[in-house]
């Protein structure tokens, strides 16, 4: 949950020049922004499930629940490639709405990446005495993402109506669950790369969770979530911190690996080496996985 709206800023940013992107893409953002929020949001859903987890995830107190743990550490490139496969073939959902998924699970993906060491670095500096690591993060992130969004609105947007728009991550309103072409594309993607998924009533569980979440930040009570426009900021940019430029940076990878992935689905082509060309990019793992060595050419 703290990271939520980290990745569904750099949605926006990706989505804001969408003109850069393969044409299918640009499309599909421009058509069915929501599951690309959708998609971005996907790895921190399971926060918001059931009352004690809202409550929870509110509070910024907690472990990560397991499907969050799944989807951010175990296999985030498979479950993605597989779901472009999906997709390719035309499986479960439009073409448009699985295309924006995959451009906001991949977003997600390289803006996690990105900001990781940051967050790492930062939780060991500014730990308070009672705070564990997971809250440590969590607040760090909350802060972070809060920035993100001042910088890109001027104004975080929390205590506003503002903020809910920015949350919704279906095409209608309301606290309605997941539409079953989508459940099958997470559930057959899940399953072919973690060995598990979540039952659509969990999924849906998730999605009005975060509903209820959208209303009480958008709320009078949003403000007690919010920032002063001053503390933390050294959690935001400082000698060793940038998280915007860390965000302009895993877009261009977001963008790279997008060029890279249309490619697989317009020859419908996953094979182990065409797979490769996406894992080159973004190695599988978790958040903290070494990015990729620069390849060198040699001089002939």
């Amino acid at each position: 949950m703290p990271a939520i709206l980290s990745s569904l800023t750099a949605v926006e940013r990706l989505a804001a020049h969408a003109s850069v992107l393969p044409p299918e893409f640009a499309r599909a953002l421009g058509e069915d922004l929501e599951y690309a929020r959708f998609g971005a949001a996907l790895p921190e859903l399971p926060w918001f499930g059931g009352w004690a987890g809202g409550v929870q995830a509110w509070l910024g107190r907690g472990e990560a629940p397991r499907f969050a743990r799944l989807f951010r550490e175990r296999a985030p490139v498979a479950f993605g490639l597989k779901a472009a496969e999906l997709v390719a073939n035309g499986a479960l959902v439009g073409t448009d709405a699985g295309l924006a998924f995959l451009a906001g699970h991949f977003t997600q993906l390289a803006v996690m990446r990105a900001l990781e060491p940051m967050v790492q670095r930062l939780a060991v500096a500014h730990r308070t005495p009672k705070e564990t690591v997971t809250a440590a993060r969590g607040r760090i992130e909350w802060v972070q993402s809060l920035y993100l969004m001042q910088e890109l609105h001027g104004s975080p947007l929390v205590g506003t109506s503002a903020i809910r728009t920015k949350l919704q991550i279906r095409k209608d309103s309301g606290p309605k669950g997941i539409g079953r072409g989508l459940y099958e594309l997470i559930r057959v993607a899940s399953n072919d790369a973690v060995g598990d998924a979540p039952s659509k009533l969990e999924v849906d569980g998730w999605m009005r969770g975060l509903y209820l979440f959208s209303l009480a930040l958008g709320s009078p009570l949003g403000r007690l979530k919010g920032i002063d426009g001053t503390g933390g900021r050294e959690l935001y940019r400082g000698p060793d911190v940038d998280v915007w430029a860390g965000l302009e940076s895993a877009l261009e990878t977001t963008r790279r690996a997008l060029g890279v992935l249309i490619g697989l689905i317009r020859r419908n082509s996953f094979t182990p080496r065409s797979r490769a060309k996406v894992l080159e990019l973004l190695p599988e793992g978790p958040p903290d996985v070494p990015p990729p060595r620069p390849s060198v050419e040699v001089a002939p």
